[in-house]
């Protein structure tokens, strides 16, 4: 991975720029065009050539497109994608705690004392925190201005 650039996706660029990165297979300009309901194909094809410029795109033999590296683009850098899917790295995390507090809860013999009471509630909130944020942070992926 090279040293980023200081450009900027934007608007319906990122949203051009999303649809093709979670799309299983290389996406063709019409395909672009009916998903995010734009005015033209013509339309579609201006924000992929501008994603083609900034080299985050890269077109197939057959006139189609996929994304050529997704660690360019920094604000992604905190999601996975699982199949098609981008999901924040908060949401594991917060699956892990969730899974520890859950078998702390099952097979302890869990008598009510000063460490069960911290224990689970520093859990809970640890487990709260972590899919809150990660709903933040999947929401904001729509609204952000993107480095790439």
């Amino acid at each position: 991975m090279g040293q980023l650039s200081k450009k900027h996706i934007s608007g319906t660029s990122w949203d051009v720029y999303l649809y093709i990165l979670t799309s299983s297979d290389p996406v063709g300009v019409r395909d672009v065009w009916r998903a995010l309901n734009l005015s033209s194909p013509s339309l579609a094809q201006y924000h992929i050539n501008k994603l083609l410029d900034m080299e985050l795109l890269g077109q197939t033999r057959d006139g189609k497109y996929s994304v050529k590296e997704k660690e360019q683009v920094e604000t992604l850098r905190s999601f996975v994608l699982l199949r098609g899917r981008l999901i924040p790295r908060l949401v594991f995390y917060g699956a892990l705690v969730a899974g520890i507090l859950s078998v702390y809860l099952l097979f302890k013999p869990f008598r009510w004392d000063y460490r069960d009471v911290v224990i689970v509630a520093v859990s809970a909130f640890s487990v709260f925190a972590f899919f809150f944020e990660a709903y933040n942070q999947y929401r904001s992926l729509k609204v952000a201005v993107q480095k790439v």
